[in-house]
């Protein structure tokens, strides 16, 4: 009799994993775009929450809350990137357009003159100028693989984004009313105690909430700032602000993609002024006063309202793991991972965390 409920019970068990692989390769063409609906719909269920005490409908809530996401989330990033995405193109054509026009010899007269303006020693400036002459095809190769990675890159995944934006408001819908639902259900599937059950769905919730706030704060904060001064130097303030805005979500370089082409074009029309106060908000205000000061205030703040300080946030909160997860779900999924990787990584670590509480008593903590 015990062999034959183990049998049964070994059987159940390669149905639970023929049906759960079976799933996910139905769903693959739209895995993305649900991840993506449900980190929206996790981070903003709060609101959603309020917005069904006044409505008293969750149906009428739920398409509220989907339609006021879309439009004030998915509706501008997509704006964003299209725009983005076009004018890069542009710019893209006429860089190669320009490259292709470089021949050694003016490559190599055009650096003469730019080191002749950089504050070193004349010997010194003629060796540089002797290796950027013999190194000049090389150099011209090399700028034009670079832009085709860069837009490739960066931007390649502009058209794909549009063709989930769809879908994930239709998911979201389904998240905001059934949410509660689906939670209690994976509770009650969970052979783990549900205040593990809670712990790993409390940290995706506080996860998602602190990345989405945060990363939109800066982004909004960073586009405004460049905009406004390049209106100031009469530079195409708008187009420039979205730029920044948009490239703000990668780490490290971020916005240094879009302010050192444009100070580099200012230098090369002899605007050294414009192009200094161009370095000085990319560098000083966006990059380390914004990117280094306001975001970790942010986040601390973000993190004391939904009382989740200190709770395995430590994507959020450190360097190194936000890095790597970050251009680790860019490199895997395109401009949506710098959302999915930080998110994967902190599940993966709160599932570690749960390991070492539930087993507390067998590790060895010497």
């Amino acid at each position: 009799m015990r062999s034959q409920q183990s049998l049964a019970e070994s059987f159940l068990f390669i149905l639970l994993i023929v049906a759960i692989v079976g799933l996910l390769w139905l769903f693959s063409p739209f895995l993305e775009a649900l991840f993506f609906a449900m980190i929206l719909a996790t981070a903003t269920y709060a609101i959603y929450q309020k917005l069904l005490l006044k409505v008293n409908s969750e149906t009428t809530a739920s398409a509220l809350m989907s339609v006021g996401v879309f439009l004030t989330v998915i509706a501008p990033v997509t704006y964003l990137l299209l725009e983005v995405g076009l004018q890069v193109g542009q710019v893209y054509g006429e860089a190669q357009h320009w490259l292709s026009m470089q021949t050694p010899q003016t490559f190599a007269e055009m650096n003469r003159n730019l080191v002749n303006i950089i504050p070193i020693p004349e010997d010194t400036q003629a060796q540089l100028i002797q290796q950027l002459h013999d190194n000049a095809g090389k150099i011209i190769k090399f700028a034009q693989e670079t832009i085709v990675f860069l837009v490739r890159g960066v931007f390649g995944s502009t058209t794909s984004f549009l063709t989930f934006v769809l879908l994930a408001v239709f998911a979201m819908f389904f998240f905001y009313r059934d949410g509660h639902k689906i939670a209690q259900h994976l509770k009650v599937l969970s052979p783990l105690e549900n205040h593990y059950d809670m712990m790993i769905m409390s940290r995706f919730s506080n996860l998602s909430t602190i990345l989405l706030l945060s990363v939109l704060g800066v982004a909004l904060v960073q586009g405004v700032t460049f905009a406004t001064v390049a209106w100031l130097l009469g530079l195409p303030g708008l187009f420039l602000g979205m730029a920044i805005a948009v490239t703000s979500f990668i780490p490290v370089v971020g916005s240094a993609l879009i302010w050192i082409p444009v100070a580099s074009f200012l230098v090369f029309q002899g605007q050294y002024v414009e192009a200094g106060a161009v370095v000085f908000i990319g560098a000083v205000i966006n990059g380390f006063l914004i990117d280094n000061v306001l975001r970790p205030i942010l986040i601390r703040r973000i993190s004391m309202t939904l009382h989740a300080s200190g709770e395995g946030l430590e994507v959020a909160n450190h360097t190194m793991m936000t890095i790597l997860s970050t251009f680790a779900g860019l490199i895997h999924f395109g401009i949506i991972g710098l959302f999915f990787g930080p998110v994967i990584a902190a599940l993966a670590i709160t599932i570690f965390d749960v390991y070492a509480l539930k087993h507390s008593d067998l590790l060895d903590r010497t």
